[in-house]
């Protein structure tokens, strides 16, 4: 078998299980069978590996999911493995389940099942949204649009929360591999429409009959309408009707996962290392010294907000990525009376102008809250105060005056 990892000698190689072994079919490398425990699913068996690869070496191989049991060829003589936990992950078993109904039913509460159906019936009411999901076919002119809009709903989303995610540092490699892995459908793609406008973006990774959520990205001007769980459902549905086993939703410990996960488990990197090397033996003991102390305190430094202090150091640092989000935004005050009068020096405006862009979270709302439909809302500015603009649907007239900073 050919390698196809450049090695140095005693020194450390670090790996990323699902990125540089999975996607990239090099499991052959170091295991000869990978076992899904929660699916009881062989996953990977080969006979073709190469034991003296692994002489003199070691290993880090980052984020194994527990779930999975991995072997390592029982004729590579002298090759141990330390596992050190590091960060809890969350999945959705699919195994018993024939639809989306009959999953919600049983892991969904009935208020949540009511709230999901109440937004998803506001969201075809006010905008009439179109869904797709991209798996082995998509157009390059699709495909770059789709890319294009979730780096910039990402950074809009981290400049509202005053945060930073490492997903944007490996933006470029993401977009330049996931065209052909669309198309060998080794990654899917689930994308919300707003009159052919993405407004909810999930990037996902396949292998064999896991999916994995990858990446995330709405647009937060329709925040009202709960897109990340919609799109989920969309996806949990897509997943059950393609006959998949497991939805892996990753690390972190965010409010939609508590709400639609049913199994927790936790991540562990893998030191793979050659014992009957007396140098390498002694560099992977203490790496997994080191890493267990740094796993230990993590959730100290966690309950003392320091993770958050560091993201927001982090998006400081990138001000370059930022700076179309930079200063403090308008504040805008929404009149609720109930007989409000269009003014006679109004003038009627388009909010596709980018001008008039902070106006898109307020004209959302206005739509959910008044079973609004998009096309039949006219927007107008007063000339007299040009602060101030008016929503006018079929319903409903509302004034909205801007102040901005």
């Amino acid at each position: 078998m050919e390698n196809q990892i450049d090695v140095n000698y005693n020194k450390l190689h670090t790996l990323n299980f699902n990125v540089d072994l999975l996607e990239k079919e090099k499991e052959n490398l170091f295991y000869s069978k990978i076992l899904n425990r929660e699916t009881n699913q062989l996953m990977y068996s080969s006979n073709n590996t190469n034991p003296e690869f692994l002489k003199g070496q070691y290993f880090l191989i980052k984020e194994v999911p527990n779930y999975l049991e991995t072997t390592i060829d029982p004729s590579a003589t002298g090759i141990k493995t330390k596992k050190i936990g590091t960060y809890e992950g969350s999945i959705i078993n699919l195994q018993k389940y024939d639809s989306l109904n009959s999953y919600l039913k049983e892991e969904i509460s009935s208020q949540r099942r009511s709230n999901i159906n109440r937004c998803q019936k506001r969201l075809d009411l006010c905008i009439k949204p179109t869904y797709k999901m991209y798996y082995g076919d998509i157009s390059r002119t699709e495909y770059d649009t789709i890319f294009k809009d979730y780096k910039k709903m990402l950074i809009r989303r981290l400049a509202q929360k005053e945060s930073y995610w490492e997903e944007l540092d490996y933006w470029e490699e993401r977009f330049s591999t996931s065209y052909d892995l669309i198309k060998n459908k080794k990654v899917s793609v689930f994308v919300i429409y707003d009159n052919n406008k993405p407004i909810s973006i999930y990037i996902n990774t396949i292998y064999k009959t896991t999916l994995y959520i990858e990446v995330i990205a709405y647009d937060i001007d329709y925040a009202k309408f709960k897109l990340g769980f919609l799109s989920l459902t969309k996806i949990i549905k897509w997943a059950i009707d393609n006959k998949f086993s497991l939805i892996d939703m990753s690390k972190g410990d965010f409010y939609y996962k508590e709400r639609f996960r049913n199994g927790v488990y936790t991540f562990e990197n893998h030191i793979i290392f050659d014992s009957e090397n007396i140098l390498v033996r002694l560099k992977s003991y203490f790496l997994a010294s080191k890493l267990n102390l740094i796993y230990k305190l993590l959730p100290i430094l966690k309950k003392l907000k320091l993770h958050l202090w560091y993201r927001k150091y982090k998006k400081n640092t990138k001000k370059d990525v930022f700076k179309e989000y930079q200063g403090t935004p308008p504040t805008i005050a929404i009149d609720n009376t109930e007989d409000i009068k269009l003014p006679k020096d109004v003038q009627e405006i388009n909010l596709e102008n980018e001008n008039y862009s902070f106006l898109k979270e307020s004209l959302m709302d206005f739509l959910f809250l008044n079973f609004e439909y998009i096309q039949d809302v006219s927007v107008y500015i007063s000339q007299n105060t040009p602060n101030s603009y008016f929503f006018r649907g079929r319903n409903k007239t509302q004034k909205i005056d801007i102040k901005k900073v």
